[in-house]
């Protein structure tokens, strides 16, 4: 039932007048982490939340020393406010906070559903003629299933060419068990006839085992995101779809099993795909795009030319350019683009520059779209949150670079080398050699800034231009 109150009204008149204004003052600043499943989205944000919660404390300039506005501005605030939109949940910073803090420590869980968190911040008012002493910028940021996000490909897809792609796919990936039960129980489908619902949901369930093991396997274009991870859609008629890879069809009738699953894809792409889109990506400013380059390393070249050519095709459906009044009002545009290099706390100090010329190697198509479009874009390396800090030791005579973390029972390690571009050679020498420990959190004390690696430089490019 609707509120038509006068008071919710103008309650509503007024969130909306206030966003805008924001927007118009430069005061707001939505920003899109963009990443694969398990690439870091989460703990991101919630780094930088806790950040944020402690800007104004005494000493905090000193751990964020290349965000030079910090001490210039005189930051005395910052920390979590209303969002707009009370239908979107809010990012769960406390549950994560908490899974960080106790003991022993443990990762944020996995994202399963969209959230939101929106973030103030005051600094000192430079304006010569300003009336206020302190200015406020507001921080939009979203978080979601990196499952979900290759979903977005599909908004340039018909059923057709789904299908084609998928069939690409499974000609391709040649270690991907699931491929022939898939294959072989689809096969007794037949798209002219009326569906079988029974035989329909046997072949979905063995295509959701393909996508699970090419998920497993570290491949990036896993489509459908809900058939591995559905969210409040598991169940739902809207997911019983699969590709149609068996031959085209001679005839297509109304009440046919072809048209059904036509219809059910372009349904899930409607109602689904664009709703996420339009609630995670349609307005955003800024965009900070996560890439585990070590992790594609090491699942080989299968995984890492996939996570390569994923990108590519994901980029296409953002709004690259430069950002006007206008723009940001009506048509807002991504005028910043970061590609980070996740977890560069899993390597030495002196392999940072090895991994971000392998991070400009892997993206260097999907980055020069993002410049062609007008947008200014940058590379890094970032640990968010770093669970390891680097040491030098003695090795036959020589001091070497080394990795030790805060756990009496784990001894310092050193991990090996990072290529500085791929190649066949490079990749098989990085899986023989390379180790590739699961960090587990730091220890670390209660109202404390977490220890991190770049964090600094991030919000510096994020930000400096705004404040």
């Amino acid at each position: 039932m609707f509120d038509f109150s006068p008071f919710k009204l103008i309650g509503n008149i007024t969130d909306t007048l206030s966003r805008d204004i924001n927007l118009m003052l430069d005061r707001e600043v939505r920003i899109g982490v963009t990443g694969l499943s398990q690439g870091g989205k989460s703990t991101l944000i919630t780094a930088l939340v806790n950040l944020f919660n402690v800007f104004g404390e005494p000493g905090l300039g000193e751990k964020i020393p290349r965000f030079t506005l910090y001490d210039e501005l005189g930051f005395t605030y910052g920390g979590i406010c209303r969002q707009h939109d009370m239908q979107i949940p809010t990012f769960p910073y406390h549950e994560a906070y908490a899974a960080l803090t106790q003991t022993p420590p443990s990762w944020p869980a996995p994202t399963v559903g969209v959230s939101e968190i929106r973030l103030e911040l005051r600094y000192r008012n430079r304006d010569f003629i300003a009336l206020n002493d302190e200015k406020t910028i507001y921080l939009d940021i979203w978080d979601y299933p990196g499952e979900w996000l290759m979903d977005l490909m599909l908004l340039n897809m018909d059923y057709k060419s789904f299908s084609a792609r998928i069939l690409e796919r499974l000609q391709r990936l040649k270690n991907v068990t699931h491929t022939e039960d898939f294959l072989s129980t689809g096969s007794q489908l037949k798209a002219g006839e009326p569906v079988n619902e029974s035989l329909l949901h046997r072949v979905v369930l063995h295509y959701v085992a393909w996508l699970k093991e090419c998920k497993e396997k570290g491949l990036a274009m896993v489509v459908p995101g809900r058939f591995v991870l559905p969210g409040d859609l598991q169940g739902a008629p809207i997911l019983e779809f699969i590709p149609w890879v068996f031959g085209n069809p001679s005839s297509v009738r109304s009440n046919s099993l072809y048209a059904l699953l036509e219809e059910r894809y372009n349904a899930y792409r409607e109602k689904v795909v664009k709703r996420f889109y339009n609630d995670c990506f349609a307005k955003l400013d800024r965009q900070i795009i996560l890439v585990d380059c070590l992790k594609a390393l090491k699942g080989g070249r299968e995984t890492f030319m996939d996570i390569n050519d994923t990108f590519d095709v994901l980029l296409e459906n953002f709004s690259y350019g430069r950002n006007n009044l206008l723009t940001r009002l009506f048509s807002p545009q991504i005028d910043k683009v970061i590609f980070a290099a996740t977890k560069a706390d899993l390597i030495t100090y002196n392999e940072h520059q090895h991994l971000l010329s392998l991070l400009r190697s892997m993206v260097s198509q999907a980055s020069k779209r993002v410049r062609a479009d007008g947008s200014n874009c940058e590379f890094m390396i970032l640990s968010a949150i770093a669970a390891s800090r680097c040491l030098y030791a003695e090795h036959e005579g020589q001091k070497v670079q080394i990795l030790a973390t805060d756990y009496d029972d784990e001894a310092p390690f050193y991990p090996g080398s990072v290529p500085e571009t791929w190649s066949h050679e490079a990749m098989e020498f990085f899986q023989k050699y390379f180790f590739l420990k699961e960090l587990r959190p730091p220890k670390i004390r209660n109202n404390a800034a977490f220890p991190h690696l770049n964090l600094d430089v991030l919000l510096d490019y994020l930000l400096s231009d705004k404040l």
